[in-house]
């Protein structure tokens, strides 16, 4: 007898049980599992490989059970394979997928710091190779059903009468993994090319995660010693590193954080989604950011642009953007460039995206709120003015409102709205919804200058600069924050962002001389001495660094001119780096700017790419230990001034 079994693909317990009775039976010859629906809801299974010992443990015995007894086990896949999903397959003596069906092979988990948790590691080796094996799992590049290496990896039919075929012709099946001695097998982890391999691997981890991300560096161990042992001892290795993995804070910090984007993300949808016919002030980098994301999300677009040249250079990378996408419209249809303000009459939501200066912002926020609906909202990507201030321009405050996107916009999920003291409730609900029609990410914060994200990253980056101005060199301030688990370093990212759009930020916030910004005169004085010498940043290819070609950045040899190299403690400037960051925040918690630590940590892994797996700018107090971070500030405070202190006054 042949039993077939429609599976789920998140296994449940009584799934487990089905199939563990179907094993002992003895009159069943082989086994069909049939994945049934959609792939599972992602809450739900990283919540199983959390906490689903129940169906987790059971499942990976009598997978190994079946696999030894030996009795034939074999599913039918009729589309992708991610996850347990994955596992469950790679336990399959065969895989048989429906004829037409796109099979996308890959591990979802490891960005959240989860491992495969029944055999995966050792099984996928054997099937795909070491190489692919570690790239997807530690990397997560997808693999195809070409990439299946082994004679019975992934076939096509179209029906299963092929299944049962396949079962009475193979009565007794050997996994790989059985019938062959690791010593002896390419996959063998103590042969030259593959200690190569592995090495390789490691040296790509360490440039992407420091090793307090503990889940990488498991996995990456799993490879190491699974590769030199019998299947069974491989089996209780990649278990204990599941469990090591998922247990770990960096793991931990990691789902913190996606149940506060998915919390976000769904207050967010709640809200009606209006916002369908935008208007965008201004074609820069911004503008046409915004243009791009708001037309792969079905919106119409109005650009408002009285430079020819920069409306030209906008509607070059829209094409270019949007050249993959597949639209109901032609482009020409939902985007329309225009130096007429009156055009943008029609427009539900108007987004000003201008360059950072009062006396440019207000003038043509001016004209766009004359030529709107009274229902229409009126917006500013400004970076640090505040919203109260930049509505004295417009007629009705009520429904104006910060909406502060991030660059490159169409990869950043972060939406910082920023509520004015008049901004109504009713206009709050529509950014809301335009975040949700764009699919991002959105924080709501209280007015002042800068918001929350701005004066963060303005207190990091001015840290650097002081850094800079001591003697360190610009590589060990930026390699020292890399290592500490940020993407970027402060420096390169200053320079990417432009000087002259820094400088113009520093001396809108000195203005107000709030928390941090009360020493900010040094930075702009920096700042000041690269612009005079005509260095902008990345986009001249002169900043801080110089740029030799696009993908090139060198240390400017002039730079010790201006400050004279002195040895710095690594350790030291990673406080400095960190520290002011905690420090600037808890002045905004203070302030009522941002309402709760949450949504500092949240804002500050995807505004400025906060290490995920410390669990944003205030978690990671948790981690270092309140006591200990205090003891470092106060150190800080003692030897470099107020800034570091918690007391100092708004403005």
């Amino acid at each position: 007898m042949i039993e077939f079994l429609s599976f789920p693909a998140l296994p449940t317990a009584e799934s487990v049980r089905a199939l563990n009775r179907a094993a002992e039976n003895p009159e069943t010859e082989g086994i069909i599992l049939e994945f049934l629906g959609d792939e599972p809801d992602a809450d739900r299974e990283i919540e199983l490989l959390l906490n689903g010992d129940e169906v987790i443990n059971p499942l990976r015995t009598v997978l190994r059970t079946i696999e030894t007894k030996p009795k034939p086990l074999v599913c039918q896949i009729r589309g992708p394979l991610k996850g347990l999903a994955l596992e469950i397959s790679l336990a399959c003596q065969k895989r048989i997928a429906t004829s037409g069906a796109a099979i996308g092979i890959s591990w979802p988990w490891i960005d959240f710091g989860l491992l495969p948790a029944l055999g995966t590691v050792r099984r996928l080796c054997h099937v795909a190779g070491l190489e692919k094996a570690v790239q997807l799992l530690l990397f997560g590049k997808p693999l195809s059903d070409q990439d299946i290496q082994i004679a019975n990896g992934i076939g096509r039919a179209s029906s299963r009468d092929q299944a049962e075929s396949w079962i009475r012709g193979n009565p007794a099946p050997v996994q790989p993994w059985d019938s062959t001695d690791i010593t002896r097998s390419p996959i063998f982890s103590q042969t030259t090319s593959n200690r190569a391999a592995l090495q390789r691997a490691y040296l790509q981890l360490r440039k992407q995660r420091p090793s307090d991300d503990r889940a990488g560096g498991y996995l990456l161990q799993s490879f190491q010693d699974g590769l030199e042992r019998p299947f069974d001892a491989a089996l209780e290795i990649e278990r204990l590193a599941f469990n090591r993995a998922r247990a770990s804070v960096s793991t931990r910090n990691r789902i913190y954080i996606r149940g506060l984007r998915q919390r976000a993300v769904n207050q967010a949808k709640q809200k009606p989604r209006n916002a369908r016919s935008l208007g965008i002030l201004g074609a820069g980098l911004m503008g046409t950011g915004i243009a791009l994301s708001s037309l792969s999300n079905g919106c119409n677009v109005i650009v408002f642009e009285t430079d020819d040249e920069a409306a030209k250079r906008s509607l070059d990378k829209l094409e270019k953007g949007l050249s993959k996408t597949v639209g109901t419209k032609p482009l020409s249809e939902r985007l329309q460039f225009t130096r007429r303000i009156e055009d943008l009459g029609a427009c539900n939501f108007v987004i000003e995206a201008v360059f950072e200066r009062f006396e440019v912002k207000a003038p043509v926020l001016a004209a766009a709120a004359s030529v709107l609906r009274p229902e229409a909202v009126i917006a500013s990507n400004t970076t640090t003015f505040p919203i109260s201030k930049l509505a004295s321009a417009v007629p009705d405050p009520t429904r104006f409102i910060g909406t502060h996107f991030f660059a490159p916009v169409e990869q950043m999920e972060l939406l910082e709205i920023i509520v004015g003291e008049q901004t109504s409730e009713q206009t709050v609900n529509k950014a809301l919804g335009l975040a949700a029609t764009l699919g991002k990410v959105p924080i709501v914060v209280k007015d002042g200058p800068g918001f929350y994200t701005s004066r963060v990253v303005i207190a990091y980056v001015q840290e650097a600069l002081l850094l800079l101005s001591e003697g360190a060199s610009p590589s060990l301030v930026d390699n020292c924050a890399r290592n500490s688990g940020m993407i970027i370093g402060p420096l390169a990212m200053a320079d990417l962002t432009s000087l002259q759009l820094l400088s113009d930020i520093f001396r809108n916030l000195i203005e107000y001389r709030r928390g941090v910004a009360v020493e900010s005169e040094m930075a702009l004085e920096i700042l000041s001495r690269f612009l005079a010498a005509g260095r902008i940043g990345r986009k001249s290819g002169a900043g801080i660094y110089d740029y030799p070609s696009s993908r090139e950045r060198i240390e400017w040899a002039g730079l010790t001119d201006w400050f004279p190299r002195y040895q710095k403690s690594q350790s030291e400037i990673v406080d400095r780096l960190t520290c002011i960051q905690v420090v600037e925040t808890l002045h905004t918690l203070r302030e009522g700017i941002i309402s709760a630590p949450e949504t500092a940590d949240l804002a500050s892994v995807l505004g400025w790419r906060y290490p995920a797996f410390k669990g944003g700018v205030m978690r990671s107090i948790e981690s270092f230990g309140a006591d200990q971070f205090e003891k470092v500030r106060r150190d800080l405070e003692s030897k470099f001034g107020a800034r570091f202190s918690l007391h100092s006054s708004p403005g």
